[in-house]
């Protein structure tokens, strides 16, 4: 509820900031401001007040905000890009994707190639054991102290690479094409 009520109090004091404008105009700027702030909402999870109160802080003061507009109308052309909200928002998900989606892959690949480089290094120390009943599998430096049956780890060495190679390779590449859009 609280949250209505400071969406409520920004688009109210904007329009008191728009009424230079038509009525009409100025509605119609207050709705797309209110589209922008429920979109950005609905990119959030869980939307609290602090994420609202920040959401509107991206949009700047309503004076600012109204004063754009009344410019951008005025004058007749396309808003300038600093008028679009949502794509400040939609930028730093972006950004935070990006590190997702790096740190994750990176991770994973390396971790793979390193698993891989340790089976042939180290085979006695480093292995790859099935439980007693078969219903899990443990990858350790060294042998479980409870009953384990051993999987010859030297046939996983050319699956691990493979599959961590392939991983830094297409984790390599998204990361690219995301860094552009960040």
């Amino acid at each position: 509820m609280a949250r209505n009520k400071l969406i409520y109090n920004y688009l109210s004091e904007l329009k008191l900031y728009l009424s230079s404008i038509s009525e009409v105009q100025a509605l119609e700027v207050a709705q797309e401001i209110e589209s922008h702030i429920y979109d950005a909402l609905s990119l959030q999870d869980n939307a609290e007040n602090t994420e609202i109160e920040s959401i509107l802080a991206k949009l700047g003061t309503p004076r600012e905000l109204a004063a754009g507009y009344i410019e951008h109308i005025a004058i007749g052309c396309a808003p300038p890009k600093g008028l679009n909200p949502l794509s400040r928002f939609k930028k730093g998900v972006s950004r935070s994707f990006y590190y997702l989606v790096y740190t994750a892959g990176f991770g994973i690949g390396l971790t793979l190639v390193l698993a891989a480089i340790l089976m042939v290094i180290t085979p006695s120390l480093f292995g790859v054991w099935l439980a007693e009943h078969g219903n899990s599998v443990v990858i350790s430096f060294n042998q479980p102290d409870y009953p384990v049956q051993e999987i010859p780890a030297i046939g996983l060495v050319p699956i691990s690479a493979l599959i961590g190679s392939g991983t830094l390779y297409l984790t390599y590449k998204i990361s690219r094409i995301l860094k552009m859009h960040i």
